[in-house]
């Protein structure tokens, strides 16, 4: 057992390195494009993105399960001529995601309640916005767990550029998850049910699913919006305010609340590898019913999205100590 001392540094928001990177890209992106783009029409067909999830955004010291989480998203048009389909966006997603246990200020093996590992994956997907206010989404994704995925890498290595002695609480990666590869298949339908654009207010049921190696699972939500609100073929929250012609879009403003149930059947982050025998030191078993409620508010105007939010989660797994809460910064920029 190694001895563990609590890190009492100022409480301040820092980025991981992947986080910087994406950051650096999208900003040196925005710099080139818009260097391109001068006076050209405002039609954007394309769209970058950059999603950062952490605990430690709320400023309350925590620093555990779902601690860090690092999204790219590049979204383009696809060209289609299918009738009754307004709309149709492709993305591409890369992201990086962290599990810990409870704290960093655990003593022993005995003390991690959650299973450590990161969670790498690749997706793409494809969203369909019809005629009368639904969307349909498919996607595939494919994702790696355990030391594959450069959790510790990546934690380690950003503890040490910033003159972090890694030693006191890096001990706990030896006990992650073993390294695990699968694919999995994504579905989502929603159906804005009031029928105006740039209403004041929209009520959206979420249905999803997700079957593969990695997770199957099942969930219903309801998103509630409130604000300067844009249809839903053309909102920044479904990724949509891109057009292949003159962009004629209002700006959008508006706060959300997004309570989504999920019923779980498989999550890798806490069973380990479907297909491994060894899935590693510590697992467990996920919790079946998982309530996530989602607190936000999103500026979308001319090239940009900005957005803010914090989650509120259940306990993922029957192990765990205590339910979850962490923020969100997003910021996206539209080009041609």
């Amino acid at each position: 057992m190694m001895p563990f001392s609590p890190f009492k540094k100022q409480q301040t928001i820092t980025f991981s390195c992947l986080e910087r990177i994406g950051l650096a890209f999208l900003v040196s992106t925005i710099f080139l494009s818009a260097k391109s783009q001068q006076n050209r029409p405002e039609h954007f067909s394309k769209q970058l993105s950059f999603v950062s999830d952490n605990d430690f955004y709320l400023l309350q010291g925590n620093d555990g399960y779902y601690t860090n989480g690092f999204i790219l998203n590049y979204n383009k048009l696809h060209n289609s001529k299918r009738s009754g389909i307004l709309k149709q966006v492709d993305q591409f997603t890369l992201g990086q995601k962290m599990y810990t246990g409870y704290s960093r200020t655990i003593y022993s093996p005995d003390e991690i309640d959650r299973p450590i590992t990161g969670y790498l994956f690749f997706k793409f997907s494809r969203s369909d916005f019809f005629i009368k206010n639904q969307m349909f989404q498919w996607g595939l994704s494919a994702g790696t767990i355990g030391k594959a995925s450069l959790g510790e890498l990546i934690q380690t290595s950003y503890h040490k550029l910033i003159d972090i002695n890694t030693s006191e609480w890096s001990w706990v990666w030896d006990y992650q998850l073993k390294s695990a590869f699968g694919l999995d298949l994504h579905g989502k339908y929603a159906k804005a049910l009031v029928p105006n654009g740039n209403s004041f207010m929209q009520i959206t049921p979420v249905s999803a699913a997700t079957l593969g190696m990695n997770f199957t699972n099942f969930s219903e939500g309801i998103l509630l919006q409130l604000g300067k609100i844009a249809k839903q073929s053309e909102s920044a929250f479904w990724n949509a305010s891109l057009t292949a012609k003159e962009n004629k879009n209002q700006p959008e403003l508006f706060v959300y609340y997004y309570p989504k149930l999920t019923w779980q059947l498989y999550n890798s982050t806490i069973e380990g590898g479907l297909l491994n025998k060894d899935k590693g030191p510590i697992v467990s078993d996920p919790e079946p019913f998982v309530l996530l409620q989602q607190l936000g508010a999103m500026y979308s105007f001319k090239r940009y999205t900005l957005g803010i939010g914090v989650s509120f989660s259940t306990k993922e797994a029957k192990s765990q100590r205590f339910n979850h809460k962490y923020g969100t910064l997003q910021m996206g920029y539209r080009f041609n």
